[in-house]
């Protein structure tokens, strides 16, 4: 399956939303009598006849199903949020997030959506199986769907997720659901109708409007190559492009892969080997708690609290301020296999990106790259 990144209308109208305001305004469609869900789904982005108040994009961003309750934007990375509950108080919530530059790998992505719901990592292959494929308007993009085997809600009712991501020129957006097992599920034909009205532009055929310099993306060819869902050209941060560093001359380039900038392989002896990789997320990126908790959750590891948070970062002098190192090992690769597994990352908040360089893999072989790790990461001029 051909997924592109492209640039569309959606990413206009949800980054104009977000300068400066309180909260996103969706506009909603006035309901056509005896509508089904086919002339929803077929209907796609210009279903939508509402028009917008002066200043704002031409065509909404995408219909919002009946029931569903629009919700205020309190800040952070959200661009709107939506609810939907039953009368005996169970819930789901609705969100879009839009994260500027690359938003880490599939993989990456789905353990960490699983990891809310208290689910075991999968693997690339896992992935694979785990991938759906939903319309996002005039595109296809990667949907997936998960309950927990444990009641984790209010002890006593189980939690589903739903998540589609659609990756868009310099950006990545992300369409969820999450909530009461039951009311997702029954929200689901909603969920993928409302995906199939967002305003994307352009063809229902997906080559007719992709980039000319953005070549279809290539199925992985091994087990530890990214799906592909998630492939396709890596585009580097607006104005900075790609930083200059001092690559440790052991360290193996790769190509680009998933939604990374830059991929290393480091090997060393008896078959060791550990993963290097460089990413760079918006200006907030979700902050250090809940990163330094997405990684340790990778090997295995318990999620520390605020308190916490102090003694676990060790600052890493660059030359014009610092980094926040971490050093973490578990028990556990991000595979899911049972092994001695290190992470080592640094997080450098910039103006406007937060880069984060994390190396993965055997722990007797990251504590031996800890040096050249440093020194890499004090080398990047921005």
């Amino acid at each position: 399956m051909d997924f592109r990144t492209v640039s569309i209308p959606l990413v206009s109208a949800l980054l104009f939303a977000g300068c400066g305001r309180d909260e996103v305004r969706v506009y909603q469609a006035p309901k056509d009598p005896a509508a089904t869900p086919a002339d929803s789904a077929s209907a796609g982005a210009g279903a939508a006849s509402a028009q917008p108040p002066e200043g704002r994009a031409s065509r909404a961003p995408w219909i919002v199903p009946e029931g569903w309750v629009e919700k205020r934007v309190e800040g952070g990375m959200r661009r709107a949020s939506f609810g939907v509950s039953t009368p005996d108080g169970r819930s789901a919530d609705i969100s879009v997030v839009l994260l500027s530059g690359v938003a880490g790998s599939a993989l990456d992505n789905v353990n960490r959506w699983r990891g809310q719901l208290k689910l075991a990592p999968i693997s690339a292959e896992e992935l694979e199986k785990a991938t759906q494929i939903a319309k996002i308007g005039s595109r296809e993009s990667a949907l997936y769907n998960f309950v927990s085997t444990e009641m984790v809600l209010e002890g006593k009712y189980l939690a589903r997720t739903l998540a589609a991501v659609l990756p868009a020129g310099e950006a990545t957006v992300f369409f969820k659901m999450t909530g009461e097992n039951e009311v997702v599920s029954a929200n689901e034909g909603k969920f993928r109708e409302w995906l199939a009205s967002v305003n994307t532009g352009g063809s229902e055929d997906p080559n007719a409007s992709a980039s000319n310099d953005s070549p279809p993306p290539n199925r992985p060819s091994g087990a530890t190559a990214p799906p592909p869902n998630m492939r396709g050209p890596v585009t580097p941060p607006p104005t900075t492009g790609l930083p200059q560093w001092d690559v440790p001359t052991h360290w193996k380039s790769l190509p680009p892969a998933s939604m990374r900038l830059a991929s290393f392989a480091v090997s060393g002896s008896d078959g060791k080997a550990a993963d290097m990789s460089v990413v760079a997320l918006g200006p907030q990126a979700g902050g250090p708690l809940a990163n330094l908790n997405r990684w340790r959750g990778q090997i295995g590891l318990p999620p520390l609290d605020a308190a916490d948070l102090a003694s676990a970062a060790q600052p890493l002098k660059l030359s014009d301020g610092d980094a926040t190192l971490f050093d973490m090992v578990g028990d556990q690769s991000p595979q899911g296999e049972a092994k001695r597994t290190r992470i080592l990352a640094a997080m450098v908040q910039r103006p406007d990106r937060t880069w984060f360089y994390k190396l993965t893999g055997d722990d007797t072989l990251v504590v031996a790259e800890k040096a050249a790790f440093a020194r890499f990461v004090q080398s990047v001029k921005y």
